[in-house]
C-alpha cells in the first residue's frame, strides 16, 4: 500500500463528506487541518488543527496555510475541497445575487485555496488536490440551477488545472457524487413542500434503493488523494449508485 499523505487541509471538515473524509484520513495517518464556518466536532478532540472561516475569504486560506506549516515545516501536500452551498429555487426565482454567492463558495473558493497551496507543490513537484463537485457538473436538476451551474463551472476548474499542472508532478481530480445522505441534503429537503416524501422519491431514484453514505464518498477521495492514484489526473469520478446510467430509473413495482 502506498504512504499516506504527510499533511492534508479539508475543507467542509465538521459534517458530511468533509467530516468524513477527516476521520479516514486521521485512520490512515495524516495530520488533518480543517477548515469550516462551524467548530470542530467535538469527536476529533485535538487531533485536527482547526480554522473556522469561509473558503470564500482569501484570509481563511492564509491561516489554514500558516496551522499547516506549523504543524509541518513542508506545508500541506494534499487538499480537500467538501465545503458547497446550495439554493432550492426555481430558475427565474433564483436572482443574480445567489448565482454570485454559490459561485463564490462553490467555484472561488476552492479556487483560492488552490493557488494558495498549489505553488509549494508545484515547487516540490508533488502533491493532490481532490475537489468534490457533484453529479450535476454534468446534469442540470429543476429548481437547482444555480448549484448545478457552480459544480459545473468547478469542474473545468479542475480539468484546467490538471491539464496545466501534471507534469509538474501533481494530481488534481474531482469527485462526482450522486445523493449522499449529507446536513446539506437535507437542507435540500427542507426547502421543499414535503421533505419526506422528497427524501423517499430520491431513494426510489437510485437503482441501489438507497442514499450513499458520506463515508463511501471519503473512500474515492482518500484514493485520489493518496500516491496510490499517481497515474489519475483530471479525473471526474462518479461515486452515485448508478444513479447516471440511464436517462430515467423507475424500479419494479
Amino acid at each position: 500500500m502506498a504512504p499516506p499523505r504527510r499533511l492534508a487541509i479539508v475543507t467542509g471538515a465538521a459534517s458530511g463528506m468533509g467530516f468524513a473524509t477527516v476521520r479516514l484520513l486521521l485512520e490512515r495517518g495524516t495530520t488533518v487541518v480543517g477548515v469550516d464556518l462551524a467548530p470542530a466536532p467535538a469527536e476529533l478532540g485535538e487531533r485536527v488543527a482547526w480554522v473556522r472561516g469561509d473558503v470564500a475569504a482569501q484570509e481563511t486560506w492564509d491561516a489554514a496555510q500558516a496551522l499547516a506549516l506549523g504543524r509541518d515545516a513542508a506545508g500541506a501536500d494534499c487538499l480537500v475541497c467538501c465545503a458547497a452551498d446550495l439554493e432550492i429555487a426555481s430558475f427565474m426565482d433564483t436572482p443574480p445575487e445567489t448565482w454570485s454567492r454559490l459561485f463564490e463558495i462553490n467555484v472561488l473558493g476552492a479556487l483560492r485555496g488552490m493557488r494558495t497551496l498549489m505553488p509549494a507543490m508545484i515547487a516540490r513537484r508533488a502533491g493532490a488536490i481532490v475537489v468534490v463537485a457533484s453529479v450535476n457538473s454534468l446534469f442540470a436538476e429543476q429548481a437547482n440551477g444555480s448549484y448545478s451551474t457552480s459544480k459545473a463551472a468547478l469542474l473545468h476548474v479542475v480539468r484546467s488545472a490538471a491539464l496545466e499542472h501534471a507534469a509538474d508532478g501533481l494530481q488534481i481530480n474531482a469527485v462526482l457524487p450522486g445523493i449522499v445522505d449529507t446536513p446539506l441534503l437535507q437542507r435540500h429537503f427542507d426547502a421543499l413542500a414535503d421533505p419526506a416524501a422528497a427524501r423517499a422519491a430520491c431513494v426510489r431514484r437510485s437503482p441501489q434503493g438507497r442514499l450513499l453514505s458520506p463515508a463511501e464518498i471519503a473512500e474515492t477521495i482518500c484514493f485520489l488523494a493518496s500516491p496510490a492514484a499517481s497515474g489519475v489526473s483530471g479525473a471526474a469520478v462518479v461515486v452515485d449508485g448508478g444513479l447516471t446510467t440511464a436517462y430515467d430509473f423507475a424500479p419494479d413495482a
